[in-house]
């Protein structure tokens, strides 16, 4: 206690001194009080969201030692990626013990979750060189967004798009790198901006021949991942701006274990997906703004089992409009109106041809009756083909005790119906479906779920940051596979193709789910020295699920009973070296081998971390770059069994010019 006592006044006087000799800006107590959060559709300030929101700026991305964007998010406190392989191959983003298929992505508010499935989240159809900032907003979004939103919601925020004013200039750089197992990896991208007209874009491809699996068969996690946009945005009058997008993400990798955990298993994958993205945006005045969004897109899926087998063949549309005002009728008051409506498609050779509509009207109101409380209250009026129409409410709450202490609260209400996967998956496969394989219902419920969470944000002083949550959820219905004896899902569906003498992995409504937890996080900015800072996150989140009956489930058995994630960097002029990681341990009774391959059993508990280094030898222009994902060469599986793989060193030069 002594120890504590004294020890946190030292550290923070120490840091506050450099800081102030060193006259430069501290961003812990930014990210509280000037950070704007767009995802909340008010453009509120992180402190005054009452809720648990992470904001990673885009100019900060190439800190971390990360390969791909789904890689980024795995080393941010509170969030949990359940990975297939690194660099982007797959990724299922879960938050506070949700599924995979409870997390809404967003692009600039707009909604990126595949009508397939929800194991696409992670294919992000934009290059790091275009964001602006990314946001994590942990709880229920559903008032907000719509369906999926149950764990929280993820929304990228680009340049060109966001209502953001940046100075004229140019930026182009680019990460340049090659490692072992054929490793190539592109990052590069543009951002210009002059009189009005916006221009970005990018590509990231990252390229393996691969590590060889411990699986039968002698095959290697090789895969080919490529991601291509561009966008501009021109202000065609004072008051008046377009901008549009077009985004082109393909992706061949090796899926061997990925959705089974069959012995006989030889999968190859190879997704595709196009995003037309366009916007316009009118300032009536500096207190009214109204925005209309429409959203294309096209993706495929080809998937075979092995070799010889008939391959699964998916096609998928989805078209999304967007409109909202927003209004602010003092610095007290504001409020944005809106509407949106979508429509979700699939043609497939084993899950059929199927298409849904979906609208919804939304309120969001944001008050501040009094000084340092601020409340956001959000209604949405929702309907779909899946569930009829619903009612979904959300309200948060903030107030600033003093200059240091922030207390928060939210409650709100979700919905999620089942997507074409959970429904119809395996329905009309050519052929008997194999042993293992998960099988869809058509009779899926939409799973409805409440939430509550309450928590503190205190600016110890202006080098760290703390923060602290307990959050509360139950669910009736959720969505997840069960394994059956095949006679019970063959008299349930009706499906002909399946073998009564086999187990699948059923598509079910669980009776209902609970699920409680703690977050912290600790965050700093600190100066070290002259010219040596230390920028960083570690946060620790504690999960309890309790389902009804006591059911084992596919996707909740891999949900982190504890799990601590993090990133550190030292930047200096001459140097930035960074230093990210995971340790994850699941509930025992979850982590049970249900797998027939022995080395494809999930990993109970494990560590991953990665390193990098960037030496400059032109100060803020070019670097020699060295990094290594999974340093100390951690063996683990994160779903099903997939293996992840071993350490992987690689190294290239890294570019950035300015004017």
């Amino acid at each position: 206690m002594r120890l504590t006592r004294y020890a946190t006044p030292f550290f923070c006087t120490l840091f506050t001194v450099n800081a102030l000799a060193q006259s430069t800006p501290t961003d812990s107590t930014r990210a509280l009080n000037e950070v704007t959060v767009y995802g909340t559709r008010l453009d509120q300030v992180a402190g005054q969201t009452g809720r648990y929101v992470t904001v990673v700026p885009g100019r900060t991305l190439s800190q971390y030692p990360v390969a791909s964007l789904d890689d980024l998010l795995r080393l941010l406190p509170a969030i949990e990626m359940q990975s297939r392989g690194n660099f982007g191959t797959q990724a299922d983003i879960t938050l506070r013990g949700s599924t995979f298929n409870q997390v809404l992505i967003l692009l600039d508010g707009m909604r990126l979750n595949d009508p397939l499935t929800g194991h696409f989240a992670g294919y992000l159809p934009i290059t790091p060189a275009e964001i602006e900032q990314v946001e994590v907003v942990r709880g229920p979004g559903a008032a907000l967004y719509g369906p999926d939103a149950v764990g929280g919601f993820v929304n990228i925020v680009t340049k060109t798009f966001a209502a953001t004013h940046r100075p004229d200039g140019v930026e182009i750089g680019g990460t340049f790198m090659a490692g072992e197992f054929d490793l190539k990896t592109t990052n590069a991208g543009f951002y210009g901006q002059d009189k009005g007209l916006r221009l970005a874009g990018g590509i990231l491809n990252n390229t393996a021949s691969g590590q060889l699996l411990n699986l039968p068969g002698g095959l290697r996690n090789d895969f080919k991942l490529n991601t291509y946009s561009l966008s501009g945005a021109y202000q065609i009058s004072p008051k008046f701006s377009a901008a549009a997008r077009a985004s082109f993400d393909r992706r061949e990798y090796n899926a061997q274990n990925f959705y089974t955990t069959n012995a006989g298993d030889r999968a190859r994958e190879t997704t595709s997906r196009d995003w037309y993205q366009g916007q316009l945006r009118y300032d009536w005045n500096a207190r009214a703004r109204t925005e209309l969004q429409l959203v294309g897109t096209s993706s495929t899926d080809y998937y075979v089992y092995t070799p010889t087998s008939a391959a699964s063949d998916h096609l998928m549309h989805y078209l999304n409009v967007q409109g909202q005002h927003q209004l602010r009728f003092s610095d007290k008051v504001q409020l944005t109106l809106g509407a949106q409506a979508d429509r979700r498609s699939v043609r497939s050779n084993d899950r059929g041809n199927h298409s849904v509509w979906h609208q919804g009207a939304f309120a969001v109101a944001g008050l501040a009756p009094t000084a340092g409380l601020n409340l956001t209250a959000a209604l949405r009026l929702d309907h779909d083909q899946a569930y009829g129409t619903e009612v979904l409410p959300q309200l948060t709450a903030s107030q600033l005790l003093g200059e240091k202490l922030t207390v928060r609260a939210a409650v709100g209400r979700a919905i999620r119906a089942a997507n074409f996967t959970e429904q119809y998956n395996s329905a009309i496969r050519p052929g008997i479906v194999p042993n293992g394989f998960n099988v869809g219902n058509p009779g899926l419920e939409a799973e409805r779920t409440w939430s509550y969470e309450g928590g503190l944000d205190y600016v110890v002083c202006p080098a760290l940051t703390l923060r602290g949550t307990y959050f509360n959820r139950y669910g009736r219905n959720l969505i997840d596979y069960v394994a059956t004896p095949g006679r019970d899902v063959q008299a349930s569906t009706g499906f002909t193709n399946l073998n009564p003498a086999s187990t699948y992995r059923y598509a079910q409504n669980l009776f209902a789910v609970s699920t409680q937890g703690l977050e912290f996080e600790a965050s700093t900015r600190a100066q070290l020295t002259k010219g040596l800072r230390l920028d960083g996150s570690v946060g620790y989140t504690y999960t309890h699920l309790n389902v009804d009956g006591n059911i084992v489930s596919q996707y909740l058995s891999n949900v982190a009973k504890q799990l601590v994630s993090g990133n550190l960097s030292l930047v200096h002029r001459r140097f930035t070296a960074s230093l990210g990681g995971v340790y994850k341990q699941r509930a025992s009774q979850n982590t049970v081998p249900s797998a027939t391959v022995n080395d494809a059993a999930l990993t109970p508990d494990y560590v991953v971390i990665n390193g990098r280094l960037d030496v400059a030898l032109l100060p803020e222009r070019l670097w020699v770059v060295g990094q290594a994902q999974n340093l100390f060469d951690a063996k683990y599986s994160d779903l099903l069994g997939a293996q992840m793989p071993g350490r992987w060193l690689m190294a290239g030069v890294r570019l950035a010019l300015r004017r």
